[in-house]
């Protein structure tokens, strides 16, 4: 699907497909195979154009009035009629959260958001934090192997959104079940009768929430609901009920995904050549940085996305207004301008709060320290617990079949039978 206005200069990378197989196998095989030379190209798989350079990806996040949020959480391809009215009728707006409204809409939901996430509300979760992760390990048998995901790293996370929320805990499984559709439905490729299954899937997530939102209107609670319901209640049109309900549409989504594939990357990452967990065991005051690491070497969110609002030149290329971009943060992860030895993965390394992972400027992701607070704390917990901790051998990874959010969907790790009879 070639776009209408021309490509000027632009390479075009006719083969790079981010939901292909082999991409999703091992989109880094796939980075290291492009000619450096090529900071912004266009892929007619999905008719973006992929910008690939820690400082042009940097610039585009600080240049709203530039580059449009727009296109954010839109379907990546084009929804079939039935599909696009099931999602209106469930009250699925074109514009549907905070990450894809610019300013100044963007500036009148973020400001009392960002009021009711406050640092303090985060680390009070804490304590929580450390229970939910306590009991979710005290369930877990090592006398054989067990999946780390199933058992850890998406439970903890839905947990600790979900009841941040106030959501009732009989919902959470419909919620979790209702965010896989959602993921596939707004960053993958499904055919026309799949969109439709989803889309309805995704509009019953919607109502669900406008009615969630009403309930709490009338009785408010300590939670992060109630306390956006507060703002609404001092000024009505600083924030609307139907807007709160698109906070907490995002926050449902944002809040556990990309935390439940943080803390499976992690693992991985530190499992995958064990005396990187060994020294973490050793030296737990590593934990954050190991944290860091792999935001910059593995990111959860491997992609983001942009539109042009004018034509503009970014790396070299003349990009037309509507020009609709693929950030491909994993990419300015991997820049050796920015990161020495950018392939190799440093516990050590001193530079690793320059990544992208959770965006920059006026988006920069508001979760981002509760995601790191849960993925130290888990760490912290699973090397504490499990200090001889091993992968499964043999096993083949699989990731989520969308652009934008990456870790594995099953981990089988295993406890040795010689350090269980210690």
């Amino acid at each position: 699907m070639m776009p209408s206005h021309g490509h000027g200069s632009c390479p075009v990378h006719a083969n790079f497909d981010p939901l292909a197989k082999s991409f999703l196998d091992d989109p880094f095989a796939v980075l290291a195979s492009l000619p450096r030379e090529t900071p912004v190209f266009y892929a007619p798989s999905i008719d973006y154009y992929v910008v690939t350079r820690y400082a042009d990806i940097k610039s585009v996040f600080l240049d709203p009035e530039t580059y449009s949020a727009a296109p954010t959480q839109l379907p990546l391809v084009e929804l079939v009629p039935e599909a696009a009215q099931i999602l209106l009728g469930g009250g699925h707006k074109p514009q549907p959260s905070m990450v894809s409204v610019d300013p100044p809409a963007h500036t009148r939901l973020r400001s009392p958001t960002a009021r009711a996430f406050t640092p303090e509300r985060v680390m009070q979760m804490e304590p929580r934090i450390r229970r939910t992760i306590n009991q979710l390990l005290n369930d877990i048998d090592p006398s054989s192997p067990f999946d780390l995901v199933s058992r850890l790293t998406f439970p903890l996370p839905a947990t600790m959104i979900f009841s941040f929320l106030g959501i009732p805990e009989r919902d959470w499984s419909q919620l979790k079940e209702w965010c896989g559709h959602r993921a596939v439905l707004g960053f993958g490729r499904p055919m026309p009768e799949e969109q439709v299954l989803r889309a309805t899937q995704v509009a019953a997530y919607r109502r669900y929430l406008a009615t969630f939102v009403a309930s709490k209107a009338t009785v408010h609670d300590d939670d992060f609901t109630s306390a956006l319901l507060a703002i609404h209640d001092e000024n009505p049109g600083a924030l609307t009920h139907e807007e709160i309900s698109s906070i907490v549409y995002g926050l449902t989504f944002a809040g556990h995904e990309t935390t439940n594939y943080l803390i499976g990357n992690l693992v991985y990452r530190l499992l995958e050549k064990p005396e990187r967990w060994d020294a973490v065991v050793a030296d737990p005051k590593l934990i954050p940085s190991a944290v860091d690491e792999t935001l910059r070497y593995d990111p959860p969110i491997p992609g983001w996305r942009r539109v042009t609002r004018r034509p503009v030149t970014l790396g070299g290329v003349d990009l037309p207004e509507g020009a609709k971009l693929f950030l491909w943060l994993a990419a300015s992860g991997r820049d050796a301008s920015v990161f020495p030895a950018p392939e190799t993965f440093n516990l050590y390394r001193s530079d690793t709060s320059k990544s992208l992972a959770f965006g920059l400027g006026i988006h920069y992701c508001l979760g981002a320290a509760l995601g790191k607070l849960e993925a130290r704390l888990a760490l912290e917990a699973l090397t504490g617990r499990f200090p001889d901790l091993r992968l499964v051998a043999g096993q083949k990874l699989s990731f989520p079949p969308n652009i934008s959010f990456r870790g594995p969907q099953s981990l089988w790790v295993q406890v040795p039978q010689h350090s269980q009879m210690r």
